[in-house]
């Protein structure tokens, strides 16, 4: 009875041991069946299993390396064998103390990395090519659990189970780091030469935008799996019987001495090759005022390490067998070979910062000039700036009326109304409900007159569904992610009027069936124009840029349309997106996928119902691209699609424009970003449109010269499409992006030099100058205009940013980004000449804040109870000559609407004031404005 009582206690704890493993697998396959479900609504299944194939293939490697180090540590266990009593310890006393303590703080620095490593690529393993960069942030749950795993670890260090235990949670970090890190290990075999030789190394410009973080995280990982295997199986040994009692180790046995030897050859061995590899970090590694390695990097530091490289294989082969002669030496040779690298590393940091001193300094230009080359032309190419093409324009010192005409196309788009004064009033007239938001506002362009060659210049704004602002009462389940699912519709106005009430006019304004679709007979443009231009159709929004739950739709449940007076109206979803849960085996894949079990219990969900995921758009494409950067906001278009575009449906008009972005902090001699940011290399190689209804993602590579995305693209060809396979509609309204050319001008400012002395004297040291904006002095943004380049007949759509010199505000330069047709993407700098002074942004406002007329209108509003809003301030090029346009607001102090009271315009010598632009030119021209003398 005893035994059959024993047998089932054996039976029961096999099961709970068992179901404890099941309870994962289960979680996991659920997890698993539904992001193959969300991929396969893009037909990207085959994508999501070629990712998981990716990590099993590394996970598998590094498995492999597990199972070798776990081998040769049983052997190691095996080769014991009981010291004889009355033997002398060969370490004893404070020696065996030292022992110990190493081998502690190797073990537990390896255990600690191991588990920052698997944390970062639990939750962001896109960034493990830099890890040691990336603040680490696990929260409580987290870090309470890996104290947690670390105390399990370390408290019972003396039993080899315990012992066991680290060597089996490093292992499992090291197999989850190999596996998540896909995607470096899987473009470091993907991407091309891209034909360009870095002079130092004679590498490819490839093997640091690709190669090299894959490479360096290789070693890394076997780096530790190698300290995790010594160090525990060295504790086992430091710490068995009678040694801790004796205090005292009484040496290693010959079994023992033959299996320690090829360990620490192939320790050595990655220690060589990650040696080996800093000599090409040292090539982007920022030093002063150069980025990358100067003449005492070239000249000292990447000799040593080449020689420590090789002292160290010298190390490694002295562990292996040799004949007899050279054995019996091998003891003198590793110390030699030892105390060399050693020598060398100290050489390095000792030597080199005396060189820097003593030797560079002194005759800094000469020695470092072929250096500051590099480092120009790298950066520059890093950031295109080497694209750019360069003009001076010489403006006329006054505006004339022959300026005007041949700059009409200029002034009829010039944009009065700034986008934080469009939101403000977009929130009090057009959100309808406290739900509604505006999250942003867009500046585009769109062909609504026909009668006209150029674009107008509009502002969009979608009107999305923000979860956050439901009353309290309404944030129930039911509403959350049944009811209130998705936002409605959008505002056009134009930039360049005002309706006569002074607030913003619009093209297109309120929602459902109260839309109003208007045309501006001033601008020429008929209703009729904007309807064929800017179709509504199905303006629900059920994907967007504010973040939102889940949805599941359509349902039993009907779902908030739009309100309409007193009344709301419903509906049911009737598109494409989100993951079937027809089935009940879908439901309960859902529900534990969601941590949701009211999943299975509602009675709301029919056959059609689908679980929309990821409706952030920027998360939308990152889960399916999640080896691009997104950055910036996305901006939302309505189009007519022309018939027969692969993936579009006809019907539908709203899209997100996305920007994707590749980018390196690895590019030679390329230097980092003034803000500190380390991106040496950015491009905006994909451009990807998201349907605002359906969900439906499509990425076009817009940089195919980019080594990087021609990688991807290898690796997924049926992800990346070519630009030409873009609706040509929707082409027309790319635009260059304004992070990527914000990051551009922060490089501009002092990589616009050449010549390296120049650059290094810095007597060329431009900046972006300051405006005044309400009541804060902030530098002058970048700005979309529609106007003539001095090189162009034609207006076109353009991004401008006025640059000054340091310290001066004169106007230097524009730096302008083209972004119509066959012109997209290229890069104009207009320079000013610096024997005639130009007035910049910041000597204008002077003036305008000096004219006494104005200053004691905008005293008269602000003691009226109103704030003066000063808006953005635009230079402008207007035929032959400069055009400085400021729009002046006013608002009650406590909520009220921004109006367009007043445009300022100056050619920066006079100032004018009017309620509107023509007048206020015409006042300018007619010399009805304040006279300032001429010099700066």
């Amino acid at each position: 009875m005893s035994r059959l009582n024993q047998g089932l206690q054996k039976s029961s704890g096999a099961l709970a041991r068992w179901s404890l493993l099941l309870i994962p697998a289960v979680w996991l396959l659920a997890r698993l069946l539904v992001e193959k479900a969300w991929f396969a609504q893009f037909q990207l299944e085959h994508l999501y299993t070629q990712r998981l194939v990716y990590q099993l293939i590394g996970g598998a490697l590094s498995l492999l390396l597990v199972c070798v180090c776990a081998t040769w540590r049983h052997h190691w266990m095996r080769a014991y064998v009981p010291t004889p009593q009355g033997h002398i310890p060969t370490l004893r006393g404070s020696t065996y103390t030292l022992s110990l303590l190493a081998c502690l703080i190797v073990l537990l620095a390896v255990l600690g990395v191991s588990t920052r490593l698997a944390w970062l690529a639990w939750t962001d393993p896109m960034h493990l090519g830099h890890w040691w960069s990336v603040p680490f942030d696990p929260g409580w749950p987290a870090l309470s659990l890996s104290i947690l795993l670390l105390l399990l670890v370390t408290l019972g260090l003396t039993r080899i189970r315990r012992l066991s235990l680290a060597f089996l949670y490093g292992s499992v970090c090291v197999c989850l780091v190999a596996a998540r890190s896909w995607a470096l290990w899987a473009l470091a075999i993907a991407i091309p030469d891209s034909g360009r030789i870095e002079s130092v190394l004679g590498a490819d410009l490839s093997f640091g935008l690709g190669r090299f973080s894959a490479l360096a995280l290789a070693g890394e990982l076997s780096l530790i799996l190698l300290l995790l295997t010594l160090s525990t199986s060295l504790w086992t040994r430091l710490t068995r019987s009678p040694c801790l009692s004796d205090w005292g180790f009484p040496g290693w046995t010959s079994r023992e001495r033959q299996l320690l030897r090829p360990a620490f050859a192939l320790l050595m061995l990655v220690l060589a090759a990650l040696v080996w590899l800093s000599r090409h970090q040292l090539l982007w590694t920022q030093s002063g005022l150069l980025a990358g390695a100067g003449w005492v990097g070239v000249h000292l530091v990447l000799p040593l390490r080449a020689g420590v490289s090789l002292l160290l294989v010298l190390l490694a082969f002295t562990y292996l067998p040799w004949i007899n002669t050279i054995y019996r030496h091998r003891r003198g040779l590793r110390i030699t070979f030892f105390g060399l690298a050693c020598t060398a590393l100290i050489t390095e940091l000792l030597l080199a910062p005396a060189l820097q001193w003593m030797v560079v300094r002194p005759r800094e230009l000469r020695l470092e000039t072929p250096y500051l080359n590099m480092a120009i032309e790298s950066t520059r190419y890093g950031y295109q700036l080497d694209a750019i093409q360069s003009s001076e324009f010489r403006p006329n010192r006054e505006l004339t009326n022959q300026d005007l005409e041949k700059g009409e196309s200029t002034l009829e788009n010039i944009r009065l109304w700034d986008s934080q004064p469009l939101l403000a009033s977009n929130r009090q007239l057009q959100q309808l409900r406290v739900y509604y938001q505006f999250a942003n506002a867009s500046v585009d362009r769109y062909p609504l007159s026909a009668e006209r060659a150029e674009n107008q210049q509009v502002i969009i704004s979608a009107r999305e569904l923000d979860q956050s602002a439901l009353p309290a009462g309404s944030k129930t389940w039911q509403n959350r992610h049944f009811v209130f699912t998705h936002g409605f519709g959008f505002t056009l106005n134009p930039v360049n009027i005002s309706d006569p009430d002074n607030l913003p006019a619009y093209f297109i304004s309120d929602l459902g069936r109260s839309t109003q679709i208007e045309g501006n007979e001033t601008l020429g443009i008929t209703r009729e124009d904007v309807k064929r231009e800017v179709p509504i159709g199905r303006a629900a929004l059920y994907f967007g840029t504010l973040p939102s739950p889940y949805a599941i739709a359509p349902s039993k449940i009907e779902e908030f349309d739009y309100p309409e007076g007193d009344k709301n109206t419903y509906n049911h979803y009737s598109g494409m997106a989100g993951v079937p849960l027809r089935q009940f085996w879908q439901r309960v894949a859902a529900s534990i996928y969601l941590a949701e079990p009211r999943l299975l219990s509602t009675g709301s969900l029919n056959s059609e119902s689908r679980l929309q995921l990821r409706r952030d758009v920027k998360q939308r494409v990152s889960a399916l691209a999640p080896f691009l950067d997104f950055m910036g906001d996305p901006y939302l278009v309505s189009v007519p699609l022309e018939d027969g575009a692969e993936g579009y449906q006809q019907d539908q008009h709203q899209y997100w424009i996305v920007d994707g972005y590749t980018s390196s902090r690895t590019l030679p001699y390329a230097s980092i970003l003034p803000d500190g940011r380390p991106i040496r290399y950015l491009r905006n190689s994909v451009k990807v449109i998201v349907d605002a209804y359906n969900g439906s993602v499509h990425f076009y590579v817009s940089e195919p010269d980019d080594p990087i995305i021609q990688g991807w693209a290898r690796l997924f060809p049926d992800l990346l499409q070519p630009l030409d396979g873009m609706p040509r509609i929707l082409k027309s309204h790319l635009m260059v992006p304004q992070v990527q050319f914000e990051l551009q001008v922060q490089q501009l400012l002092r990589y616009h030099v050449t010549d390296p002395r120049t650059f290094y004297n810095g007597d060329d040291v431009w900046q972006v100058p300051k405006e005044l904006y309400g009541s804060d002095q902030i530098p002058v943004a970048p700005y979309h205009i529609t106007a003539q380049l001095p090189s162009s007949d034609e207006s076109e759509f353009l991004l401008l940013q006025p640059l000054t010199p340091l310290a001066r505000p004169n106007l230097s330069a524009w730096l302008a980004a083209r972004s119509d047709g066959e012109n997209y993407g290229k890069l104009e700098l207009i320079r000013f000449p610096s024997d005639v002074p130009t007035f910049g942004p910041e000597q204008v406002q002077a003036l305008i804040n000096q004219d006494p007329q104005i200053s004691s209108q905008f005293g008269l509003w602000d003691r009226a109870g109103s704030q003066v809003i000063q808006g953005n301030l635009l230079v402008l090029p207007v035929g032959n000559s400069l055009l400085y346009v400021e729009p002046i607001y006013i608002k009650a102090r406590l909520g009220g609407l921004p109006t367009l009271a007043r445009v300022v315009v100056s050619n920066g010598r006079r100032v004018a004031m009017a309620s509107d632009l023509d007048s206020a030119l015409v006042m300018l021209l007619n010399d009805r404005s304040m006279v300032v003398t001429d010099n700066p």
